[in-house]
């Protein structure tokens, strides 16, 4: 990272923050022009109870609400399009998406459908749409997605031979206004808080050593390792630790935004192939792949990996620089054990036999390939995955 070099920064949305904090989603309805809300959702959070108790604060308003809670993980295009198609007419004029990172993304895919029409494959790229997104509101229900920091959408293009992750992108594709309240996420699994919450930190350290980071992102991202290295065992442990929560949900929302302006790395290039082709659970995958990305990547800029060192607590004092990079690498991988993550993607379904499909995936999408510290062969990441199998 230069700070000499040309980069771009947005954020664009407004951040609420702290415990009870979702209540004052009336205020900022009612300070804005919403009518007729759709409220996306997925099952998992209807049946919580986390939709009834922001439905109740919706009666305050005068929004007329209705439901879409079929979002399912790694959302597609063709679920998408259906979900557009079946609300198109309903005078859609805001929206409010209560989940975690599919239920924000697919909310966003419909924000832009609902003004520019059409299918949401029509929007791969960076902004294609031409029309402003339908006024979007964004309640996170887990501690690593992001997406409601940033202005991407993250949607499987299922209706290929081959299936692949695309993104649209938007400048006016934030989110108005995210409600980070741990106190909403009280209870939650505590598995669900070690997928999300190493998902989170594999967006922080991989935005951190990003090859697009600007001295602003570093900022963001390094102090969310440091916050989620702090609070992710003690979140995980006990969901009812409240300021626990707090930390991780607001941190993760930190890392969204440096991430969405300072690009991610291998980690997400291989996840975002075995997510498609698998429909395995984004966190996992990412948790999984990080110490085995950190293994290869580490040398391509020993000092910042170091620093990722001293900020999850490593004790570096008398290391070299290179010794302290490695030192990080196995907190990480140590940090993952802790939390219950499995070491091997093998525990979650992926076999051997799609190495080369997953390969060429990854090597293929430029996205992840540039930013990541450390230029990648084909053959490296064939390598990275069958360790990690």
């Amino acid at each position: 990272m230069s700070a000499n070099k040309l980069t771009e920064f947005l954020a664009k949305t407004k951040l609420v923050t702290g415990s009870g904090c979702v209540e004052q989603l009336k205020y900022e309805i009612n300070q804005n022009d919403c009518n007729t809300m759709l409220i996306v959702t997925d099952k998992g959070i209807k049946n919580s109870g986390i939709l009834e108790k922001v439905e109740t604060i919706l009666k305050s308003t005068n929004v007329e609400t209705i439901v879409y809670d079929e979002v399912k993980p790694n959302p597609t295009v063709t679920a998408t399009d259906e979900a557009y198609n079946l609300f198109k007419d309903r005078g859609i004029k805001s929206i409010l998406a209560v989940g975690g990172g599919s239920v924000i993304d697919s909310a966003k895919a419909l924000s832009v459908l609902f003004t520019n029409g059409g299918s949401i494959a029509d929007y791969f790229g960076f902004d294609i749409y031409k029309n402003d997104p339908t006024p979007l509101f964004a309640i996170p229900t887990t501690v690593g997605t992001g997406s409601e920091g940033g202005h991407a959408a993250v949607i499987t293009e299922d209706n290929t031979e081959l299936k692949t992750k695309k993104l649209v992108f938007g400048q006016t594709l934030f989110p108005a206004v995210a409600f980070l309240d741990g106190e909403l996420l009280r209870g939650m699994p505590g598995a669900l808080v070690a997928s999300t919450g190493m998902d989170a930190l594999t967006h922080a350290i991989e935005g951190y050593v990003s090859r697009n980071g600007s001295v602003i992102t570093d900022a963001l991202n390094l102090h969310a390792v440091r916050v989620i290295g702090s609070s992710i065992l003690e979140a995980t442990a006990n969901t009812d630790n409240i300021e626990a929560m707090n930390k991780m949900v607001q941190a993760s929302t930190s890392t969204g935004i440096g991430m969405a302006n300072g690009g991610l790395g291998l980690v997400h290039g291989i996840s975002h192939a075995i997510g498609a082709q698998y429909d395995a659970p984004h966190g996992i995958v990412n948790a999984i792949l990080l110490p085995y990305v950190l293994e290869f990547n580490w040398i391509a800029d020993p000092y910042k990996f170091a620093q990722v060192g001293e900020a999850l607590r490593v004790n570096t004092w008398g290391l070299s620089v290179e010794d302290a990079a490695k030192a990080a690498v196995e907190k990480v991988r140590t940090l993952t054990k802790e939390v219950g993550i499995p070491e091997k993607l093998s525990a979650i379904g992926v076999d051997k036999e799609n190495i080369e499909v997953l390969t060429d995936i990854a090597f293929n999408d430029e996205l992840y390939m540039a930013p990541n510290p450390r230029k990648a062969t084909r053959q490296d990441i064939y390598n990275i995955l069958e360790s990690a199998i």
